[in-house]
């Protein structure tokens, strides 16, 4: 049986300049970790490797990524 995974990065929170004035919001960073699959943009779920994460709706994980966490990447495997 083959387990599939949602992919998710940690987020940093930034300001962007907007027409009415300045607009917070989050920007995707680091390593792409494993998540489970089927949550919404930007939902905070829980890795692999057990990071706080947004997930990318939508986004299937590929452990082969040169990008991927190694934890995620070896348990994704598993």
């Amino acid at each position: 049986m083959t387990t599939t995974h949602g992919r998710g990065r940690t987020t940093t929170p930034v300001v962007v300049p907007g027409p009415d004035g300045d607009l917070a919001g989050e920007q995707l960073t680091g390593p792409v970790h494993a998540v489970p699959a089927g949550a919404a943009d930007l939902e905070l779920t829980t890795s692999l490797c057990n990071h706080s994460v947004r997930a990318e709706a939508g986004a299937p994980f590929d452990a082969g990524d040169p990008d991927v966490c190694p934890d995620c990447a070896g348990r994704a495997r598993s």
